[in-house]
């Protein structure tokens, strides 16, 4: 009796021995995937960097503007050209989509101001020694085209109201009538750049 109990207990304990050896393999050889996922998902949330053909196109534009506001139209044309071949190199080194867009709008803005450069002959006008007040305004409003196109919009709103409070003084101040003129022109564009970064500012 006691040997046919021995077998039949056998007979049992080994397909279930080898049912749990099975369960266990199965799950030893499951691939770690969640790990994986979870490894991929950061590798494609990390930004891009801005290259440095982007900012030195964007402070060479900003250096073109502010020597179109105060009439030195040679020196605007070379720095436009600077810009013009930075950006067109960051178009063509940009690692994103938003970089390239951005370089592209730079291009194309370079562009614009050097053919107005171009068009302006300098040597038909009076030098002009504008006031300081003229001198700030036309500073801040390039820092603040600058913010813009970094798209700082906060930062360049603020700076585009410290350049329209100038820009208002120095209207005010002037004492010949191409001063005025050149303070009046000035103070609307700052308005209309105002105008674009609150609204920017506001939707970011």
């Amino acid at each position: 009796m006691m040997g046919k109990n021995t077998t039949v207990q056998r007979w049992i304990a080994g397909p279930l021995l080898c049912g749990a050896l099975g369960i266990s393999a199965c799950a030893v050889a499951r691939p770690p995937v969640t790990t994986f996922s979870q490894t991929t998902t950061t590798v494609h949330t990390v930004p891009p960097y801005t290259p440095v053909e982007l900012q030195l196109a964007s402070e060479e534009l900003s250096r073109a503007r502010l020597a179109m506001d105060v009439r030195e139209y040679e020196r605007a044309r070379i720095l436009a050209e600077q810009a013009l071949a930075y950006a067109q190199l960051a178009e063509l080194r940009a690692e994103s989509e938003s970089s390239r867009r951005l370089a592209r709008g730079l291009r194309l803005t370079s562009e614009d101001l050097r053919n107005q450069a171009a068009r302006v002959s300098i040597a038909s006008l009076p030098p002009l020694y504008p006031p300081i007040e003229l001198r700030l305004a036309a500073e801040e409003l390039n820092r603040a085209r600058l913010a813009l196109d970094m798209r700082e919009y906060e930062r360049a709103r603020i700076l585009a109201e410290q350049a329209l409070e100038d820009a208002r003084r120095a209207e005010v101040r002037a004492d010949t009538e191409s001063t005025r003129l050149a303070a009046r022109d000035l103070r609307l564009r700052i308005e209309t750049l105002r105008a674009e970064t609150t609204r920017l500012a506001a939707l970011y």
